[in-house]
């Protein structure tokens, strides 16, 4: 992932299939990504349980958002 950083790089377990994506979720939703980078972070969530948890915590986040206009959010 670009300038270095590969997500949240925890400790690995067994299994572990390498550095985690938390830090990606937001543009990972939002489609904020490259698409290099996009294709890593679906790929490493189809692979860990713990990453995939925290994408369904804010994979809802963009439809929520949508919700409200300019003066909702000021």
């Amino acid at each position: 992932m670009t300038g270095g950083a590969e997500g949240d790089a925890a400790g690995g377990g067994a299994g572990d299939s390498g550095p985690h994506v938390r830090s990606f979720l937001g543009a990972y939703v939002l489609g904020a990504l490259a698409p290099e980078e996009d294709r890593r972070v679906a790929d490493h969530l189809g692979r860990c349980d713990a990453c995939g948890a925290a994408y369904l915590e804010v994979a809802d986040a963009s439809s929520l958002l949508a919700l409200f206009d300019e003066d909702d959010l000021l």
